[in-house]
């Protein structure tokens, strides 16, 4: 069966940006942020009407990964010192994205 990771990188991006936006240019993980916000972007926009088989064993490491990574970025928003650990997780989705999207 296939699916598309466009609509799920769409809402890693969303959240991204309310963390990027949330998060003081003086906090050292800014630029991370930033960094991981243009990445799923592009990301984004190259899967875009790209199928992907779900039983890919890459979109299983994706799909098992993004929610943890939306739950790090909402409790980051929550409490700011959380953010280095939103970013870990967000780089594992936006790698196994590249993955993904490389391969079709």
């Amino acid at each position: 069966m296939t699916t598309y990771i466009d609509t799920d990188l769409a809402n890693l991006v969303k959240k991204l940006s309310d963390l990027r936006i949330a998060t003081p240019e003086s906090n050292p993980n800014y630029s991370s942020i930033t960094e991981q916000y243009r990445e799923a972007s592009k990301e984004q926009t190259e899967a875009i009407d790209k199928a992907i088989d779900n039983a890919d064993v890459d979109y299983k490491d994706f799909s098992d990964c993004m929610q943890p990574a939306i739950d790090a970025i909402n409790k980051a928003l929550d409490d700011i010192k959380q953010v280095a650990t939103a970013i870990t997780m967000v780089a594992k989705v936006i790698d196994v994205a590249g993955k993904i999207i490389s391969k079709v």
